[in-house]
């Protein structure tokens, strides 16, 4: 579990991972270090992100560990400091924006004479699609009408799905434990927390991106988390690009906020009045990109032989499993 110790000058308490968290930290790091060394090999996103779907030992070993660590350690963490919760971030900003006024204001800032629609919720509930969800987090949260989806869920209550190949047509489709479709134009809000920096290709960090487009009701909200525990301004760039990509396909960022350990980012969907074309494309999937996807063999070497030293705050929030936005 984890253990508190108090600075004997500063007063102030700090929280630091047991033995146990920085192992299960060490096992995702590690699944997400091999892919990227995968892709860095082969060149060839498809057959790497296939073999890695079809490894069914490594998934669930994977999902397990991440279901502890986020159960154990880090929603310890969201008790003790509410404010550093990527999870309280996106709820809060969703009762913000859809119950509390911000949608309107969004309208008012957009200076247009567009007659929007009233933007309709059932039951007076927020749809949500939750993508690499693991353990649905979201569930708690009595304003949320949550599908929890991931591709290899460690609950029952989050159903199987691999988002870069689902099919999208006009009805929600689920086949047992699975989601075989998704809808078009229909969720409220769909949420990638610490999704994007799993895949090993930027262009598949951009399929992500286009499909919640297509699947966002117009005026929803695509919120984006990525970790990252350094000052703001220090990968600026990563998310200057990441934003100038997502407003081509009518996604606007309205809100971004740095906690202490993450970027949080909200899209809203706006009308796209032209076609992007095939190297439009490319260009703007190359855009989706973060620092290691620049590593040569020889820093992937070096990333996984060597250990990374990082601060014991940063082991604490249990961040050292993901590639974080840094050189």
């Amino acid at each position: 579990m984890l253990a508190q110790n108090k600075n004997k000058i500063t007063g102030e308490t700090s929280v630091i991972m047991s033995y146990d968290g920085k192992l299960l930290a060490d096992i995702i790091k590690n699944v997400h270090r091999h892919l990227r060394k995968e892709l860095r090999k082969t060149g060839d996103t498809n057959s790497v992100w296939t073999n890695h779907c079809r490894n069914v030992a490594l998934l669930e070993t994977y999902a397990s560990s991440m279901h502890q660590l986020a159960s154990k350690h880090w929603e310890q963490l969201r008790v003790n400091n509410p404010a550093t919760s990527r999870i309280n971030w996106t709820w809060s900003f969703l009762l913000y924006y859809f119950f509390n006024g911000g949608l309107e204001i969004q309208r008012q800032k957009s200076g247009s004479n567009t007659d929007w629609p009233k933007l309709m919720l059932k039951e007076s509930k927020i749809s949500v699609l939750d993508v690499g969800s693991c353990y649905n987090p979201f569930g708690e949260f009595e304003e949320l009408d949550v599908l929890s989806i991931d591709l290899c869920p460690a609950l029952e209550s989050v159903y199987q799905c691999d988002f870069l190949q689902v099919a999208i047509g006009k009805k929600i489709a689920i086949d047992g434990s699975r989601v075989t479709c998704l809808a078009t134009n229909h969720f409220h809000c769909i949420v990638f927390s610490f999704l994007l920096e799993y895949f090993p290709a930027s262009s598949q960090r951009w399929t992500c991106c286009e499909k919640a487009q297509k699947l966002l009701a117009e005026e929803g909200l695509l919120i984006i988390i990525t970790p990252d525990s350094k000052a703001a301004h220090s990968n600026s760039k990563v998310m200057k690009s990441w934003r100038e990509a997502l407003a081509a396909i009518g996604l606007k960022r309205i809100k971004y906020e740095k906690l202490q350990h993450a970027h949080c980012m909200a899209f809203r969907k706006i009308s796209v009045h032209s076609e992007i074309t095939c190297e439009e494309r490319e260009i703007l999937a190359s855009k989706m990109y973060i620092p290691q996807d620049f590593h040569c063999p020889s820093d992937s070497e070096t990333e996984d032989k060597d250990d990374i030293k990082f601060s014991e705050a940063e082991l604490a929030e249990g961040f050292t499993h993901l590639p974080m936005l840094t050189d």
